[in-house]
């Protein structure tokens, strides 16, 4: 009865974001699950936990939109027509080659966020007040809600600055108006603080439970605060947005002593070989992973974007490998591998894969190589990057293709990564984390990078990043935290970008004139439902 109940949440909760919202922020008029409601006994209010949990899900894909489609990784063609090497349209090509406005914004109301916001604001509400939960309950509740808010207003100010602050609840309780609903962008160092505020608020309330609440890599634990910890204060460190100014060392500080935590606790360990931190049938057994979203058959839901990463099979059958050979589909490379039906809509540069060293197993475990003529030159348009990473399982029994493997958020890997990002820019030696993920790459210590200045040590850093993080939604935030020798974003910087089309001179992803596209632009749609959202400096205000 306890499970059923649960389930039953779960599934009305779900429902909630399917309404149709008029308001700015996205936001369901009525919340059926109010104080007189739902939050009678503790099923009830662990029930609610799941459901916010359950929107980590839910809102996985704004880490491709949001971290992505602008790093410099995907491209369009090498040809520059915008058209894969299987003919089909590239999708969001004005994002990845930076061509935003307000009217090709990539994103509208937020991506909807603050519907997932008020439903833990609601959350953290009830939990305070209610009489149904221990005090040990109550303060893993808390914990759980104050680090997966300071969570999504990460994702938020990091892609537009200073966004609605929304703390309370009133807005989904009983009749709102559209108009109650309409709330204001506040400054970026009012964002800040807040984000700081509930990483503290969640880590305290952890000490008070008196554990870390980590039963499983699907549920929000001391580990997921920690490492959002980490990216929030390296991100305030080294990143100015409008009034809130780059902290530097102290902040810094504070990032590395978190992640010395998640490393010191011994929880989390590199996967012996990269693909099984991947792998569908590798779940159960990895260690990698210290928050990740479950996408399985049993539920029948997939990890989002992968299939439009992959060609569908009837195309593969035509084409060729790298070395001019037809594609077979009943080997390990792409017959366990390869989409049944759909059309690829996105494809990775030529250049990023030529930049893997030939013995780095992450290469091979990360893209597979087509080519549409064994007779032509395999390169620009006759050469394809595919995805293979997170492209999930072929059952052969079913004759059907699922993007079943889990969606890391958080892994050890990027522990390990981000400490040596900050212990290199405290001035101290990042390579004995930096050669822990090369090790792993390589089988061996032979490609172990030495100790070498501080610029290079980023650049070293970063095509660490660039190779280990593909899908994964990290390079562009790292691109605008790393610096260059002049105390630049390497997002200005062309040393560190891939040519669009082999051969081409390198350019960087955003010049410095463009540099208010580090910010996304509000989108016409989401000012038309509120016309006190103001638009970003630098691109054309709304009339």
């Amino acid at each position: 009865m306890k499970k059923n109940k649960i389930l039953t949440f779960i599934l009305c909760l779900g429902m909630m974001t399917g309404f149709s919202a008029c308001e700015s922020l996205d936001l369901a008029p009525e919340d059926y699950f109010g104080s007189g409601n739902f939050w009678k006994d503790q099923t009830q209010a662990s029930g609610y936990m799941v459901g916010l949990n359950s929107y980590l899900r839910s809102s996985y894909s704004s880490l491709f939109v949001m971290g992505e489609l602008r790093n410099g990784l995907l491209g369009d063609g090498d040809d520059g027509m915008g058209t894969s090497v299987m003919g089909e349209s590239l999708d969001n090509q004005n994002i990845i080659k930076q061509d935003l406005t307000a009217d090709k914004a990539g994103m509208s109301n937020w991506n909807g966020l603050y519907s997932i916001i008020v439903r833990i604001n609601l959350g953290i509400q009830e939990i305070e007040n209610t009489s149904v939960l221990t005090e040990a309950q109550k303060n893993l509740y808390l914990a759980q809600a104050y680090g997966m808010r300071a969570y999504y207003y990460y994702l938020l100010y990091a892609t537009w600055g200073g966004v609605p602050l929304v703390t309370d609840v009133a807005i989904i309780k009983g009749q709102v108006s559209a108009e109650a609903l309409k709330r204001p962008r506040a400054k970026a160092s009012e964002i800040m603080a807040l984000m700081k505020q509930d990483i503290d608020k969640s880590e305290k309330a952890y000490a008070a439970y008196g554990a870390d609440g980590f039963s499983d890599k699907y549920t929000w634990s001391k580990y997921a605060t920690l490492m959002l910890k980490a990216n929030v204060y390296a991100w305030a460190a080294n990143v100015t947005t409008d009034d809130q100014k780059a902290t530097g060392e102290a902040d810094l500080r504070t990032a590395k002593a978190a992640l010395e935590e998640v490393i010191g606790s011994n929880k989390f360990a590199l996967t012996s070989d990269f693909v099984k931190a991947f792998r569908t049938d590798a779940k159960t057994t990895s260690k990698e992973s210290i928050l990740a979203v479950p996408y399985n058959k049993v539920e029948n839901v997939y990890m989002p974007y992968i299939a439009n990463c992959v060609a569908q099979e009837a195309l593969l059958t035509a084409a060729f490998d790298k070395d001019g050979k037809p594609i077979t589909l009943d080997n390990e490379a792409y017959g366990k591998r390869t989409l049944v039906n759909g059309l690829l809509r996105y494809q990775y540069k030529e250049t990023l894969w030529k930049a893997f060293d030939e013995t780095d197993s992450r290469r091979d475990a990360t893209f597979f190589v087509v080519c549409n003529n064994a007779n032509k030159p395999k390169t620009g348009s006759n050469f394809g990057v595919l995805l293979k990473k997170f492209s999930g399982t072929y059952y052969a029994s079913e004759g059907v293709h699922r993007f079943d493997c889990d969606g890391p958020i958080f892994r050890y890997a990027e522990a390990l990564l981000l400490m040596a990002e900050i212990e290199n820019d405290l001035g101290g030696d990042p390579t004995p984390y930096l050669n822990k993920v090369r090790e792993r790459a390589y089988g061996n210590t032979t490609h172990n990078f030495s100790n070498g200045s501080k610029y290079q040590n980023t650049l070293n850093i970063l095509s660490e990043v660039d190779k280990e993080f593909v899908f994964e939604g990290k390079r562009w935030f790292a691109l605008q935290r790393m610096k260059d020798n002049a105390g630049k974003a390497l997002v200005f910087n062309a040393d560190v970008n891939y040519a669009f089309i082999p051969g081409d001179a390198k350019k960087p992803i955003l010049s410095e004139a463009e540099a208010y596209k580090t910010l996304w632009p509000i989108s016409i749609s989401t000012h038309a439902n509120d016309a006190s959202i103001e638009q970003n400096p630098g691109y054309e205000q709304f009339k």
